[in-house]
């Protein structure tokens, strides 16, 4: 995976990962159907990117050692930064995987929707957009949430002036000041979808899950 890997490249998929969730500790390892919940995840990015292009961004603390173990094993990269503040993690890991933009996922959401990736890349030809989303207003069930991020914008940010809030949520800097910032919505067409939970939060979503259709997570 060295140095090739780590060239300048239009666009990454980053993905969110930590074990200590509050919650539901260890969730991102947690068995679905005899696989890690973060194994579904990648299995579905990369049936639209490949592997090369997708780095789980994770803590530097020892509770992730596990995580980092495992994505090793599946051959796929990492990058380690400060546990709590998160945007900063982000920050840092683009000058090591440097991209003109990236993709944001939630390693919590195992049944994600990976054509969305598709949907929303060809924005990043519009040099107008800062940030490319599907939650701003959300229409898309929880566990399809995806953000596309301008590099530059993002890196120029100074997260030392950021709210606690704004370091833990990568994006809400972002929401929290939509005249500032240039922001396109992806809808799905349909609001009520935003009802539907797809991500794991706890023990007891992890096991409603269990029981849906994995090729059609839509129709249990």
């Amino acid at each position: 995976m060295g140095g090739e890997a780590r060239k300048n490249s239009k666009t990454r998929i980053f993905v969110q990962a930590r074990m200590t969730s509050s919650r539901y500790p260890g969730k991102v390892l947690a068995p679905l159907k005899g696989t890690p919940l973060i194994g579904h995840l990648m299995t579905r990015i990369c049936e639209v990117r490949p592997v090369e292009d997708i780095i789980v961004l994770t803590s530097v603390e020892n509770s992730d050692d596990p995580l980092v173990e495992y994505l090793n094993y599946l051959g796929v990269q990492t990058f380690r930064g400060p546990l709590d503040n998160v945007f900063r993690r982000f920050q840092l890991c683009l000058k090591e995987f440097e991209c003109q933009w990236f993709f944001r996922i939630s390693a919590d959401s195992p049944l994600f929707e990976a054509d969305l990736i598709n949907r929303m890349t060809p924005f990043s030809e519009r040099s107008k957009f800062d940030l490319v989303t599907n939650v701003f207003p959300r229409s898309f069930p929880k566990g399809h949430s995806l953000e596309m991020l301008k590099s530059s914008v993002f890196e120029g940010i100074d997260s030392s002036l950021l709210t606690t809030d704004q370091k833990e949520h990568v994006t809400k800097i972002y929401y929290d000041n939509p005249c500032q910032y240039s922001i396109k919505n992806i809808s799905s067409g349909n609001k009520d979808m935003a009802e539907i939970n797809l991500c794991v939060d706890t023990l007891q979503d992890l096991n409603r899950l269990s029981s849906f259709n994995f090729q059609n997570p839509l129709k249990t």
